[in-house]
């Protein structure tokens, strides 16, 4: 299989077209890959237990009781629940939390980490060795024994390393075609949710609003961050700078969520209405990357209060890898967005014209 990132492309939305609509494992695995891709370009090698907690973060909106029936959605079509879900539904119950986004002290609990383990294992057992079928592997080997029938053990799990291997040019593949491929499977994941609960979604107008509940976007929640990262901007808009008022301001991920689901505190921001609208799913430009690194490294310490305060998560490693693949590596034909100093003189550029520029500010220290 070739490396070359279009091939890569194309074979995902195959497999994607030929997978049956029994569970929904494999697009989850394929969004946590995508997103884990930009911490794994030099080594190619991805741990489960990465996996594990980005599809554990992926389905917890989806524990919560749906609204139109008060029950979890079914997401498995043999007759039971996806052991994942099943078992984040039951962590929701037995700790009383119906947070859209996940609690700080949630993630540092000891039942937390006990539900990760249990992620990993079904992810090492199941779908991710029959991720690739039935095409001959072309994303990653797995060094574990695996039989169609059985043969997984954990203590050969861990013998292994308990990481899958990518193939030379996956990582880099994911990173270009995060922008196209990650909004795909999550739309292919919310087609095949709403097919094992059709009640819940009768016909096609409802499936915007069901896919916002399986990803939890919820600009009710994002709002719970809004003031304090205001306060960090001095109640001004990130890109126009112009004073933001409570029906004004919208929170922006930084790096578009489109390319990397990353809803860490890292890379949000407050924009006015009219700035967020104009940025949309766009890059932007050096002029607001600068201040955009400059605020996360000057006020470090304020995030992190912040992100205690409001039980948000933060991992500030996993944002700066993320913003530095989503800049340095893909096609200089991109465009970037720049506000021009009010939010009616918004302005496209080509990402050739401010290459040099953004490199700098993303050189290694």
């Amino acid at each position: 299989m070739t490396g070359e990132p279009l091939a890569i492309g194309e074979q995902v939305l195959a497999l994607l077209d030929d997978a049956a609509t029994s569970s929904t494992y494999k697009p989850a695995l394929l969004v946590a890959m995508l997103d884990r891709a930009p911490e794994h370009l030099e080594d190619g090698r991805m741990p489960v237990r990465e996996l594990a907690e980005r599809v554990v973060e992926l389905y917890w909106p989806q524990s919560r009781a749906y609204a139109t029936t008060g029950r979890v959605l079914v997401q498995n079509q043999s007759g039971g629940q996806a052991t994942i879900l099943r078992d984040l539904a039951a962590f929701r119950q037995e700790a009383g939390v119906d947070a859209i986004t996940i609690p700080d002290g949630v993630r540092r609990s000891r039942s937390w980490e006990q539900l990760v383990r249990q992620a990993e294992r079904t992810l090492a057992e199941w779908p991710i060795p029959r991720l690739q079928r039935p095409f001959e592997p072309f994303l990653y080997t797995v060094p574990w024994p695996f039989r169609r029938q059985g043969g997984f053990t954990m203590r050969a799990y861990r013998e292994s390393g308990a990481a899958i291997e990518l193939f030379p040019g996956v990582a880099d593949a994911f990173v270009r075609l995060a922008p196209l491929l990650r909004p795909f499977v999550v739309r292919w994941w919310s087609e095949k949710a709403a097919a094992l609960n059709r009640a819940e979604v009768p016909d096609a107008s409802s499936l915007l609003s069901f896919e916002d509940f399986l990803f939890g976007r919820d600009r009710v929640a994002l709002g719970r961050v809004a003031e304090g990262l205001l306060d960090l901007q001095h109640g001004r808009c990130f890109y126009c700078a112009t004073g933001v008022g409570t029906t004004d301001r919208e929170v922006d991920h930084f790096i578009p969520w489109s390319r990397s689901g990353d809803d860490g505190l890292d890379n949000l921001v407050v924009a006015c209405r009219r700035c967020n609208n104009a940025k949309r799913a766009f890059l932007a430009g050096p002029r607001h990357l600068e201040p955009f690194l400059e605020r996360n490294r000057g006020y470090a310490g304020d995030l992190e209060s912040l992100a205690r305060e409001r039980s948000w998560p933060k991992d500030r490693p996993r944002t700066e890898a993320t913003v530095r693949s989503a800049y340095l590596i893909g096609a200089d034909l991109r465009t970037l967005w720049e506000c021009g100093g009010s939010p009616d003189k918004a302005r496209l550029q080509p990402y050739r014209t401010a290459a040099d520029a953004l490199r700098s500010l993303l050189a290694p220290a």
